[in-house]
């Protein structure tokens, strides 16, 4: 075809308009088998920093929801041991309440069924979830519970008999001798300490200054009633958290006319917890972070193993009521932290409703951006095509213009 002067600027235009179609119909395909607007930043470029925004601020908002969800679920395991702790705490309690009853003291296989509670509650303490101790605090790589020291340290206590300090051992029956001390710590180390008495002139006083004025005999005694509004009674007790045993050397009788046995120390104890203080917290939000969870030495855990503690290891009907009290401290309590994990999950469940609602905002927004409405560009494409095909058709007419055709 040859461009004549008269038909140049027709033919140009014409050219023109039919390369610029060609390149919409070019871009039209690779929207249309993409999916997107452009495969840079420049072919959208009046959006591109409106883009960056949302892409920032929606990989931001994905991050919280994660943290969110991912401490939801943690607390979610928490109260549902808790839950299953509570159902422990009051079915030693129905058990607790036989035991105490005359008439049915003997059909309770308490020490047992206390052993099998105690193991169970050590097991919920432990809860591992993604290879993380929840009730441990900080030091989540390790159980938050020691087995070995999750049982009351020993004690010795005296019949429920009311005892005074002023009380000669004599006058209590005591005939002269020594009471032979084996202490033990957590570790293993063990001492042994020789207390001799004479029964008419040592008194309960004198006797239990004795025992704490030697420092070395990892033993501690002391006046006290077993139970809360019990009678004073003379203990003996472990000061390691370990073990202690009393023997009779000397021709003593001491152990059996002061009726000293040994049962479960009734009073608190966490040397079982093997986590930190440190409580958990996670970022929720732009500079705001959320505490949350409970640690396995919470005072209600502490009760409930005390008490579980005390009724897996004597059948003293004093120390076993002290036991009810502290599974009665527990059930009281236990809610209380059931609460608290109830708040933290509906704090964090307000935080993941709304960051999942910006999830859905920017998504759209990203697409809306980036992307084409494919039957529509695909209509787009027709027209386009249909438009190029024309434009060749008349630069193909077009150069067949000519004074002789025109005449014809």
């Amino acid at each position: 075809m040859v461009t004549r002067v008269a038909t140049y600027t027709s033919h140009t235009l014409l050219s023109n308009l039919a390369l610029k179609n060609a390149s919409k119909v070019a871009d039209l395909n690779t929207q249309a088998s993409s999916g997107y607007k452009s495969r840079e930043y420049s072919g959208i470029a009046e959006s591109t920093q409106r883009l960056l925004n949302l892409e920032a601020e929606y990989t931001r908002t994905d991050q919280y929801l994660r943290n969110a969800t991912q401490a939801k679920l943690r607390l979610q395991s928490m109260e549902t041991a808790v839950d299953e702790m509570t159902s422990v705490a009051v079915k030693m309690k129905t058990l607790l309440i036989q035991a105490l009853s005359a008439n049915q003291s003997d059909d309770v296989n308490l020490d047992n069924e206390a052993t099998q509670a105690m193991q169970q509650l050590a097991g919920l303490l432990n809860t591992n979830l993604d290879g993380r101790f929840l009730f441990a605090g900080g030091r989540s790589d390790q159980p938050a519970v020691d087995i070995d020291k999750i049982y009351p340290a020993d004690n010795y206590a005296s019949g429920e008999t009311s005892i005074s300090a002023a009380d000669t051992l004599a006058s209590l029956g005591v005939t002269d001798g020594t009471i032979e001390i084996v202490s033990s710590d957590s570790d293993g180390n063990t001492v042994t300490t020789n207390i001799p008495y004479v029964a008419a002139t040592t008194t309960i006083g004198d006797l239990i200054n004795t025992i704490n004025g030697n420092t070395a005999n990892g033993a501690t005694s002391s006046l006290r009633p077993v139970s809360s509004g019990g009678s004073p009674r003379l203990n003996i007790e472990n000061v390691g958290n370990g073990s202690i045993t009393l023997n009779e050397i000397g021709g003593g009788n001491i152990l059996e006319a002061l009726g000293l046995t040994k049962i479960p120390n009734p009073r608190n104890d966490t040397a079982y917890y093997s986590g930190d203080q440190q409580v958990l917290s996670t970022r929720v939000d732009k500079n705001y972070d959320i505490s949350y969870g409970i640690l396995a030495d919470a005072p209600a855990f502490q009760s409930l193993i005390q008490g579980l503690g005390i009724a897996a290891g004597t059948t003293d009907q004093e120390a076993l009521g002290q036991a009810l009290d502290h599974i009665n401290d527990a059930i009281e309590n236990l809610p209380n932290i059931q609460g608290k994990i109830g708040l933290d999950i509906a704090n964090l469940e307000r935080f993941e409703g709304s960051h999942a609602d910006f999830k859905v905002f920017a998504s759209q927004a990203i697409a809306d951006i980036e992307g084409v409405d494919i039957p529509l560009t695909l209509v787009e494409l027709a027209q386009h095509e249909t438009a190029l095909n024309a434009s060749f058709m008349t630069i193909s007419r077009s150069s067949e213009l000519s004074l002789v055709n025109y005449l014809r």
